[in-house]
């Protein structure tokens, strides 16, 4: 009975969600614009998203078995896709790990480690997009580097990334400060984080799955740009190969980045700007989601 109840709130939710983005959408300029689009652009553009949740789903898989749980491949890409559903929904991607981080509970018998989990996971792919732009952002040309805000984003998570890379690096760092916070002296939050501590140290100890779940990462952003690239040309927006792919990769960083924040206004902003280079063109309310 529970699971019958369940399984109707969730068709219920699903149904609400397609119809508020059916509500919102010009679906006879999205038809006229996909009719007149390049159908075998579109095909690759759908290989590649398929490609994207492979990837990801494999890094998610590789990061559970590191911490020692056989994570069946079936019901993980079953929740990734789930999870994918709802960060295209909701306000913000977090939205996805959430569900994420329930399933693998399951598995894990602990939230708080597959809370651990799926935080590295998630970290592991915004520092791949952060290398991807980056490296855009030094070999593109001219127009690349004269985005607006762009050496300020770059630098802003540089500096995030340098300050994750010490914590994770220096054992200790999080445990003081927990300790200067006074948190430590809550038993439920301590208890919680000497759980999450451990997660994190076995991804210190066994490095060589970190940098393979890494370079995994480094090949779902390319996979990532690819796809919004193969869309923009297949509902002919020019953009130029070289400028064209730095710069999206460029606002696809600082997207992600506006995405993590828990808040629609900021769901808005990764829509304008991931698209503000095509807005002019394509007229319609298109949403991408970056698996």
């Amino acid at each position: 009975m529970k699971k019958t109840a369940l399984t109707a709130a969730k068709i219920a939710v699903s149904l609400a969600l397609l119809g508020y983005l059916f509500s919102t959408t010009d679906l006879r300029a999205l038809a006229s614009r996909i009719r007149s689009g390049d159908l075998l652009l579109i095909a690759a553009a759908v290989a590649l998203y398929s490609a994207m949740l492979a990837v990801a789903t494999w890094r998610w898989r590789l990061l559970l078995e590191t911490q020692g749980y056989q994570a069946p491949l079936g019901p993980l890409s079953a929740s990734y896709l789930v999870a994918s559903f709802f960060n295209n929904f909701l306000p913000s991607n977090i939205g996805g790990d959430v569900i994420r981080v329930r399933d693998s509970s399951r598995l894990t018998g602990s939230t708080a480690t597959s809370l651990a989990v799926v935080a590295i996971d998630r970290i592991l792919g915004f520092g791949a997009l952060y290398f991807l732009a980056a490296l855009a952002y030094l070999v593109g040309d001219s127009t690349v580097r004269q985005l607006a805000g762009s050496r300020a984003v770059l630098l802003l998570l540089g500096a995030f990334f340098a300050l994750l890379a010490y914590v994770f690096f220096r054992p200790g760092t999080a445990g003081r400060l927990m300790q200067v916070s006074g948190l430590a002296r809550i038993g439920w939050v301590l208890e919680q984080f000497q759980i999450v501590q451990a997660a994190v140290h076995v991804y210190r100890m066994r490095m060589r799955s970190v940098w393979v779940a890494f370079l995994g990462s480094v090949v779902l952003q390319g996979l990532a740009v690819c796809y919004y690239y193969a869309i923009a040309h297949a509902l002919r927006i020019a953009l130029p190969p070289a400028t064209g792919i730095a710069d999206v990769e460029i606002r696809e960083a600082d997207a992600t980045w506006r995405a993590m924040a828990p808040s629609s206004w900021w769901k808005v902003g990764e829509d304008a700007v991931v698209l503000f280079p095509l807005r002019g063109q394509v007229h319609l309310r298109i949403r991408f989601s970056r698996a």
